[in-house]
Parts: C-alpha cells; structure tokens; sequence
C-alpha cells in the first residue's frame, strides 16, 4: 500500500556479490562517468578491523587497519547514495523516500552498468531494508493501540516502557527468503513518541545476474516486506501516514 505521508526514514536496495573482474579496488571509479550526473559527491568506502593483544607482563596493546573498499556517490541534495564496492553494490535513500518504482529504477539501471564494467562472477545475497519512523500520539493508554507485537512485559511490574530493543529473525514461509525485523523506541518529542520499526528482508538462494530474474525476486522481498510491516501495525497507525 502507498501511503500519502509514508513513515520511512529511510530505504536500502542491496546486491552482494563476489570475484569482480578488477585488477585493483581504484579500477571502480571506472564508474565515475555514469554516476557523475545524478550523483556528484565522491569519497571513499573503508573497512576498518582491529585487533587487540594481552600478555601478562606487557600492556595492552591495540592495532587497527582500514583497507579501502570502495567509493560512494552522493547526490546534489544528500538524499540518495550509491555504493560501488568490491563486494557489491547499494542504493540508500533518506526521507522523502517517494515511491518503490522510481528507486528500484534508478537501481536497476546503475546496477546494470556495474554488472557490464566489473562482471561479478556471483550474485551472492539481495536485500532491502527499510527502517520506518512511526510517531506515536501522546498520551497513550496501551502500544497496541498503534503497534500490534511489543514485547510482552511480565505481569507483575507496570505495564509501561522506559526503552526497550527487540530484533527477530525469522525465515519466510517461501522457504527462500529470511526477515529480521528490529524495534525500539526514541526519545519524546512534542507529545510524541518514534517507533522504530526497521525490517530487513534478504534472499541468498535462486540468483543470477539478469534484470529479469532481480527485479522478479526483488518484488517477491517487497511483497514480504509490506507484509511484514501491515502485520505490526493497526488502523490507528494507517490513519497517521494518511494525514
């Protein structure tokens, strides 16, 4: 369903992959020039590890490294990025989000053109994640008036939240597809109150390369999504994103 005011802070289109047909990560700003247009910003991706040693007659001692990944392009407004990595590549949009057809678009259309330069030898996993912001009218008499699956709190203490974090990860019932979906809530603001709602669907099996066989399997993950997020939500919470 498409609502008016959507509550979505904000979206991730993903493809993993491995074996590109690079000599050297710098061989990525062969991109540049697609992007350069719509996405203008450049800087760098890195992947930082660290390591720690412990002996009993010395100090601590601590090491990282950051090894260069890749590049990321940004747009004029900083709403939208792409991600061109070694191990693959990524759409991000941040609110106003719009509408699913016009992202999948622009990512479909820059993936393809990563998948012509750099040749992935495997498509490995694909996933969205859309992390929603629901704000919650103050004051409340009970969660379940917007949100329909908060953790239960025992019975004998009160029935109210001072924070709390939830994460599941369930596998879909297509048997090729697994959801974690993430809750918390954020401080209160003007009488009220976010709901995060973060639900990440991704797939690992059935993958090849071809646009017709991502966008097929990227709009079964979007039919799970939507699925997911209808389930946690009530009418009460609909009437807010129809404002």
């Amino acid at each position: 369903m498409n609502y008016p005011n959507a509550p979505i802070r904000e979206a991730v289109f993903d493809i993993r992959v491995d074996k590109l047909n690079i000599g050297d990560v710098s061989d990525l700003l062969k991109i540049k020039d697609n992007l350069i247009e719509e996405f203008p910003i450049e800087k760098k991706s890195h992947q930082i590890t660290g390591m720690f040693q412990v002996s009993e007659d010395k100090p601590i001692e601590s090491k990282t490294h950051s090894d260069l990944t890749g590049f990321v392009f940004i747009s004029k407004d900083g709403t939208r990025q792409i991600q061109i990595r070694v191990d693959g590549f990524t759409l991000n949009i941040l609110k106003p989000y719009g509408n699913w057809e016009s992202h999948f678009e622009c990512f479909i259309k820059y993936w393809e053109i990563y998948n012509a330069m750099f040749n992935p030898k495997n498509i490995t996993r694909i996933a969205t994640r859309f992390i929603n912001r629901i704000e919650i009218p103050l004051p409340l008499s009970k969660f379940q008036d917007y949100i329909l699956n908060m953790p239960p709190i025992p019975s004998c203490l009160p029935q109210e939240y001072a924070n709390f974090f939830m994460q599941i990860h369930v596998p879909c019932s297509d048997g090729i597809r697994s959801a974690i979906i993430t809750e918390t809530i954020e401080p209160i603001q003007a009488n009220l109150l976010p709901f995060i709602l973060d639900i990440n669907v991704s797939q690992n099996l059935n993958l090849d390369k071809t646009k017709e066989n991502l966008t097929r399997n990227f709009q079964e993950i979007r039919v799970i999504k939507n699925q997911i997020f209808e389930s946690c939500i009530t009418e009460n919470t609909r009437n807010l994103f129809s404002l």
